[in-house]
């Protein structure tokens, strides 16, 4: 007689096979998108005035492709059970990086790594507004979903934590290659070609290590909230201490 636990078992591996293979595919192409995006949102007409409601949609967006692939909010770091020890973890750092700003604020010397020219001319109210709503849900909010939500939890369904942190650590260094290249511009930083691809490769290797930082927020808090806020605190705070040292309108 025929077993019949042959065909139901090939059955199964044969959905686990194309599970894997879709959740792959997924990573391969949101990892292309993300970069593609940020290579050419700048050509958006009334971008910057679109920034927020532009990445609020995004990350909707990105929400809704997530739980398409089969992402539970495990995966997106987004479970209720979690939500107290990623506060934790995230008012932490937040508390580490208030100090340090602090002390670069307080320190002639260190006012150099604060200047910034977009900072110049700008009042108090435009930098509530980025301090408060551009960045923590323009930036923070679907950088965090997209990087440490949607691509490390995907990846880490067909690899192991540290590689997935690895992965869309280097989709998020890549991510900043044009913002990179738009600060130089602004501040008037790096005048040569081979200054400019310095710096550029500086960068993407900085914000991989970032990226590869908040992932390990991610983990070990086992939340999505403890990077937010992290990235929001770092953000944030250092565009206030750049405008008590540069100085506003």
């Amino acid at each position: 007689m025929a077993s019949s636990k042959g065909p139901a078992t090939l059955t199964k591996d044969q959905t686990t096979a194309r599970s894997t293979t879709t959740i792959a595919g997924f990573v391969l192409a949101l990892s292309v998108v993300l970069v593609a995006y940020s290579s050419t949102a700048q050509f958006i007409p009334e971008f910057n005035a679109l920034y927020v409601p532009l990445s609020l949609a995004a990350t909707a967006a990105l929400a809704f492709l997530a739980f398409k692939v089969g992402l539970e909010p495990a995966d997106l770091g987004l479970e209720r059970a979690t939500l107290g020890t990623g506060l934790s973890w995230g008012l932490k750092v937040a508390a580490i990086v208030a100090v340090a700003l602090a002390v670069a604020v307080a320190v002639p010397a260190l006012h150099p790594l604060l200047d910034d020219a977009r900072i110049e001319g700008i009042g108090p109210g435009l930098l509530a507004y980025r301090a408060l709503i551009r960045i923590p849900l323009g930036t923070a909010l679907f950088e965090e979903f997209a990087f440490r939500g949607v691509l490390f939890g995907a990846w880490s369904r067909v690899a192991r934590p540290w590689q997935a942190a690895a992965g869309s650590s280097l989709v998020f260094g890549l991510w900043h290659v044009r913002p990179t290249i738009d600060l130089l511009d602004a501040n008037g930083l790096a005048d040569s070609s081979i200054a400019r691809l310095a710096v550029v490769v500086a960068a993407v290797l900085l914000t991989a290590i970032a990226g590869y930082l908040f992932c390990l927020l991610r983990i070990h808090s086992r939340s999505l909230l403890a990077p937010f806020i992290a990235h929001t605190a770092i953000n944030s705070l250092a565009i206030v201490a750049a405008f008590i040292v540069v100085g506003g309108s």
